[in-house]
């Protein structure tokens, strides 16, 4: 029985996808990060809009999972300041994704009573998981 290229591509096209579609993480638009103010005061920093987040092809070719703890500061803007993977796991394999995914996330000043404010200390684990 032959099989066509254009099945043999599209079956490819659909997997990516299927694969794609099945990552887990723990950002998403509306939940929040916390940090720290410079007077020593917990300050939630709402997510405003997340990018889509790309599995990496080779952790995928190994069937990889795993997971990248990311530290940051936010300034008076909603920017983050010093993005920094602090650990992942397995090492190198997921830091670049989670670095871009990252830096296209979209974050709501930081305010405490009202007014805007440098916040330090955020940390988030993202985790990669294939299902």
């Amino acid at each position: 029985m032959k099989i066509s290229k254009f099945l043999i591509v599209k079956a490819f096209f659909v997997t990516c996808l299927m694969v794609s579609s099945n990552v887990a993480t723990s950002q998403q638009a509306g939940s929040y990060f916390t940090g720290t103010a410079p007077s020593g005061e917990e300050v939630k920093i709402r997510i405003s809009a997340t990018a889509k987040l790309k599995y990496p092809r080779r952790a995928q070719r190994m069937n990889a999972e795993g997971f990248v703890q990311l530290k940051f500061d936010v300034n008076e803007e909603g920017q983050m300041i010093d993005l920094r993977v602090a650990e992942s796991e397995p090492r190198l394999v997921f830091d670049k994704a989670a670095v871009l995914y990252f830096e296209r996330m979209r974050l709501d000043p930081p305010k405490l009573n009202g007014q805007p404010v440098y916040v330090s200390n955020v940390s988030s684990r993202l985790k990669f998981k294939l299902q």
